[in-house]
């Protein structure tokens, strides 16, 4: 497309003429500021049980993928009691099972004074012994049951420790800080440490 531009040519009357190429361009407004520059949204990363940092598998400035191991605590503490709470768990499933069993001769013992009690064949105290054997039997079947529950219980939470030592990314990102080194003892009681700082979204910064 052409633009004419009408100008006067010093003459009183005569108009002169020039054409151009019409550009097309972004307006574009620079904005000066000083401060610190940061990322929109970032993420603290700590870890949930305490020992001695086995390796750290990041550096700063370094891209990470959510669910992308970043550091490791020395599982060896957490393994074992692991192995521990499965064995107890071993032991009263066997408990429960051995409860099971002897419900089950107390079950038959009652049954048969029952028939013996209807052909006044025994009195009636002996009825009342297999009436109280068998709700004993009962009564512990139901505690090896919750025994079983509780042993399970630590066998989930143990299992869970050992998933923490590996410390992951919460989301994609680029490591901001990291304050933690091999070799060095995280100890995470009352507050979590603050192991990484990892920035979400780079592209979307701010000045404070």
């Amino acid at each position: 497309a052409l633009g004419l531009a009408a100008c006067n040519g010093g003459e009183p009357g005569k108009q002169a003429y020039r054409t151009a190429n019409i550009d097309r361009g972004n307006v574009e407004v620079s904005i000066s500021a000083t401060g610190t520059l940061r990322a929109l949204s970032t993420v603290d990363v700590g870890s949930q049980v305490s020992g001695q940092v086995q390796s750290v598998e990041v550096d700063f400035n370094e891209a990470v993928r959510k669910g992308q191991v970043i550091a490791r605590i020395d599982p060896g503490n957490f393994e074992t009691r692991l192995t521990q709470a499965q064995a107890d768990l071993a032991s009263a499933e066997a408990a429960l099972v051995e409860a099971q069993t002897a419900l089950r001769l107390a079950e038959a013992e009652l049954k048969r004074k029952n028939d013996l009690a209807g052909r006044k064949l025994i009195s009636a105290s002996e009825l009342d012994v297999a009436q109280a054997a068998r709700d004993q039997a009962v009564s512990r079947v139901g505690s090896a049951r919750a025994a079983v529950k509780q042993r399970s219980a630590g066998v989930a939470d143990a299992q869970l420790d050992v998933t923490y030592t590996e410390i992951r990314s919460p989301v994609d990102g680029v490591i901001l800080l990291r304050s933690v080194e091999p070799g060095q003892t995280v100890a995470a009681s009352f507050q979590t440490p603050v192991l990484f700082r990892i920035a979400e979204d780079l592209t979307r910064m701010q000045i404070d």
